[in-house]
């Protein structure tokens, strides 16, 4: 963790699939089960996600926030490998139906701005995010459970993920800030490293799978 402190302003933003995720599977009980309205409409992901975006933007302060969702359009990593993610479970209609009113929520409650683009993934937004606002003088911490996405940790231009560990069904908790160092630490590669470490692993998994 970075202990340095900065004058710049923080913008968080957030994996908005990562924590919704999070938040469907933590209060989810049973096939059938989760937080619900008194007339049964699902609220498992809303609850969830803005409890832990309103505790995080507590404890940080951010300035600025920004979220960005998956699309249902396939990425152009799909039209590379037909076989991309083809071994991820599939969400409940529930899940959709949530996270539908969620983006009500944020968008015209809330006022923020959610990004997505068909063909891209969350990750790939939030990437170009973060680069282009730490060039115009942003900290930025990037809210997400996903390890991929450490390899956007770059001490030089302050960006820094947000971790939310435990696997993607646990409960949001405290996320840890993660640096260049914390990288390393949970990795054992830097930043620069994790594509290679990434690819390293699909390759052992496709050998043990034939």
């Amino acid at each position: 963790m970075n202990d340095n402190i900065s004058t710049k302003p923080i913008l968080l933003l957030v994996d908005g699939h990562s924590l919704a995720f999070r938040s469907f599977y933590a209060f989810s009980k049973g096939a059938d089960g989760g937080l619900t309205t008194k007339d049964g409409f699902p609220t498992s992901v809303t609850y969830g996600f803005l409890k832990s975006l309103l505790d995080n933007c507590k404890n940080i302060s951010p300035e600025g926030v920004c979220i960005a969702f998956d699309t249902e359009v396939p990425t152009f990593r799909h039209d590379l490998d037909p076989n991309y993610k083809a071994n991820r479970d599939v969400a409940p209609d529930r899940f959709f139906q949530d996270i539908d009113q969620l983006e009500i929520i944020l968008r015209e409650s809330l006022n923020l701005p959610i990004f997505k683009s068909p063909g891209f993934e969350a990750d790939d937004i939030l990437g170009t995010i973060a680069n282009d606002a730490a060039s115009k003088g942003w900290q930025v911490n990037i809210l997400s459970g996903d390890r991929d996405l450490f390899q956007l940790v770059d001490d030089e231009k302050d960006i820094y993920v947000l971790y939310m560990g435990g696997g993607p069904y646990a409960k949001s908790g405290n996320p840890v800030l993660m640096d260049e160092k914390g990288v390393i630490d949970k990795l054992g590669v830097s930043p620069e490293k994790v594509v290679d470490l990434k690819a390293l692993t699909e390759i052992v998994q496709i050998i043990f799978q034939e």
